[in-house]
């Protein structure tokens, strides 16, 4: 039993640090977009309307202030990007300075939605699908904000860590899975009687 309860959370601990590596990552990428995005944003803008988005060499700065804050589960870029376009709606000499930012922000949101569950779904070794399903379980379960974001954490890094566990007490279970996956691929990649016919012309 002891064994076994250190062999899991063994397990546990490495899918902490794969979901630690699968964050620097997001946040990596989030970065870059935001910085492709918010110098586009303000090309675009000085070009059209005479009014940037930021100075430009502020731009690196707010883009990664924008990617750290992301990194906390639950905060995201919403809690930045959207109060900054609303005040660049506001106070800007041209109101279509916050729409350019919104857009902006619009843009990283949908990429890193679609990206996300595959990133930490592979770094630690489940379907992206069953990533997100433990988020979202995760994020409803634990109650308040603080809370949502542990369970953002918590639940992927459990389940992955009792999958693993599982596995690796019934070899038999993964054995039967990449049977499954070499009968799905079996005629796909069998070109031997192909071969064959092509000899016997």
């Amino acid at each position: 039993m002891y064994q076994s309860l250190s062999e899991f959370f063994a397990d546990a601990k490495n899918s902490g640090k794969d979901w630690i590596k699968s964050q620097a990552k997001i946040s990596a990428i989030t970065f870059v977009l935001l910085l492709v995005g918010l110098f586009i944003a303000d090309i675009v803008c000085e070009k059209k309307l005479g009014d940037g988005v930021a100075w430009d060499i502020l731009i690196p700065f707010i883009a990664l202030a924008i990617a750290i804050v992301d990194a906390v589960p639950v905060l995201g870029i919403s809690i930045t990007m959207l109060p900054w376009a609303a005040l660049a709606t506001i106070f800007s000499d041209d109101k279509k300075v916050g729409l350019a930012i919104l857009i902006v922000y619009l843009v990283v949101m949908l990429v890193k939605q679609i990206i996300e569950p595959f990133i930490r779904g592979k770094s630690l070794g489940v379907s992206p699908i069953e990533e997100l399903i433990c988020a979202i379980i995760g994020y409803i379960v634990f109650p308040g904000t603080l809370g949502s974001a542990l369970g953002l954490i918590i639940v992927p890094v459990v389940y992955t860590a009792a999958k693993k566990f599982y596995i690796k007490k019934n070899p038999s279970f993964a054995e039967k899975k990449n049977a499954k996956l070499a009968d799905k691929f079996k005629d796909a990649i069998d070109i031997t009687d192909d071969v064959k016919d092509v000899k016997d012309e």
